[in-house]
């Protein structure tokens, strides 16, 4: 590098040292950083690192309009030092692709930098284990030889479950690598052999790992009762990917639907038309009023168990008892937001509002505007939530009694304050000043 072209060198200089993570100079400071030519190469710091792409292209345009240059190790290896990104490995010479050197220093900076050295580094397995432990990704760039090597397979699933999609056909049918890859993912039980897929110990691992890897086990194994009960447990939504008999099981629909009250909906119609099972599950999961037959949500015992379980199942629940006083009080004193979902009239009134906006300042954005005015109500919601002020009208926004509750609140609430408009110039007078002429000046003689 010391001995490559000055002129050249000079200016991969100026751009990598204009570029730091510091903050990059405009390309007019780069070029008074140019003339100043500065003679080595120590012109930054050690420590100091270039992160900025558009310097990195730079230095790129640099590296490859000078043949001799590109292709010196010893000045791409500054490169990458200096920016610390790996990926800086795509812009070097095909000669450097093809370095053990070069490619191992940008490999151990980004794994997934595997993908532009040469076919011959991606069918040597130091350089694939060094890129497959940093990031298992990197495996589908290795040669077809090493993905199907055990030992570079295993390592690249440590850290990425599904890299078993570019693990050869045998290895993917292999116990062993498969139960490494679900430890990681459950979700790369997806590229199984279609006989793992259908192993009951395998497709228990996936779903204790993660629910949603149901969605890949065999046919019978999704109505096996022991598998569909341990996904639901993880996740309540893969009650839909049940079989129909399971769907009707009242342990497993209960445990969907503790795990998430919105599962209910995939439960079997024998079950969400059970008004003894509906309100147990309710009671555990308010949302569970979402799957209940129109004549459920019409109960209105079952309507007021949901929304004192969780005030957000006022949205579920039949037309009509959204207007009924006690039912919305309950959900709104659970959940301030469910006040959305009531009726227009009831968001009109103070005792319903009030209690809302006292838990839960921002409720102040879900109400009419009409409720928006009163400025009793907004300094409730800034005095609960500084940052409620940004709901407010701009008259309100401007009041100083309600933008210093609110900045006492939160500090941050002064970025939605309004200043009082000025008065306007045919109400005041207005002192226009003249500018002050600038001092005349005689002219210096020309030089004859």
């Amino acid at each position: 590098w010391a001995q490559g072209p000055r002129p050249l060198r000079l200016e991969v200089e100026c751009l990598l040292a204009s570029g730091s993570s510091a903050g990059r100079s405009s390309r007019a400071a780069r070029r008074a950083t140019m003339a100043q030519r500065p003679s080595t190469i120590g012109i930054m710091k050690a420590e100091t690192k270039v992160t900025d792409p558009q310097t990195l292209r730079d230095v790129v345009k640099l590296m490859s309009s000078n043949a001799g240059l590109s292709q010196d190790r010893k000045a791409f290896l500054e490169v990458l030092r200096r920016s610390g990104d790996g990926m800086v490995f795509q812009f070097a010479s095909t000669q450097l692709q093809d370095d053990n050197e070069a490619a191992l220093e940008s490999i151990k900076r980004k794994g997934i930098a595997l993908m532009f050295a040469s076919p011959r580094l991606r069918g040597e397995a130091p350089v694939v284990l060094a890129a497959v432990r940093l990031d298992g990704r990197a495996l589908q760039f290795a040669s077809e030889e090493l993905r199907s090597d055990p030992a570079i397979v295993m390592e690249a699933l440590k850290t990425f479950g599904c890299a078993l999609r570019s693990a050869s056909k045998s290895l993917r049918a292999d116990r062993s690598i498969v139960c490494e890859a679900l430890k990681q993912d459950g979700k790369a039980l997806q590229f199984a052999a279609p006989a793992l897929r259908a192993d009951k110990e395998i497709v228990l691992a996936a779903v204790r790992q993660v629910g949603g890897a149901l969605v890949y086990a065999s046919c019978p194994l999704r109505s096996d009762r022991d598998v569909v009960l341990e996904a639901v447990r993880s996740d309540g939504k893969m009650l839909a990917a049940a079989g129909a008999e399971l769907r009707a099981d009242e342990e497993i629909v209960m445990a969907a639907v503790r795990q998430d009250g919105l599962s209910m909906q995939f439960a079997a119609p024998t079950l969400c038309a059970n008004r003894e099972f509906v309100l147990r599950a309710v009671a555990e999961e308010g949302l569970a009023l979402c799957g209940a037959t129109v004549q459920l949500r019409k109960d209105r015992e079952v309507a007021l168990a949901a929304v004192q379980r969780d005030g957000m199942a006022l949205r579920f629940v039949a037309e009509g008892w959204n207007g009924d006083d006690e039912i919305v009080q309950a959900a709104v004193r659970n959940q301030p937001r469910a006040i959305q979902f009531a009726a227009p009239r009831l968001k009109e009134r103070r005792d319903v509002v009030l209690p809302a906006i006292r838990l839960r300042g921002s409720t102040l954005s879900l109400i009419p505007q009409k409720m928006k005015d009163d400025k009793s109500i907004v300094l409730e919601a800034v005095m609960q939530d500084g940052l409620a002020l940004q709901f407010a009208n701009k008259q309100l926004r401007a009041d100083q009694e309600v933008v210093a509750k609110a900045v006492q609140s939160n500090p941050l609430a002064r970025m939605f304050a309004v200043d009082k408009p000025a008065k306007s110039s045919l109400a005041r007078k207005v002192d226009v000043k003249q500018p002050v002429p600038r001092p005349w000046s005689k002219p210096p003689l020309m030089c004859q």
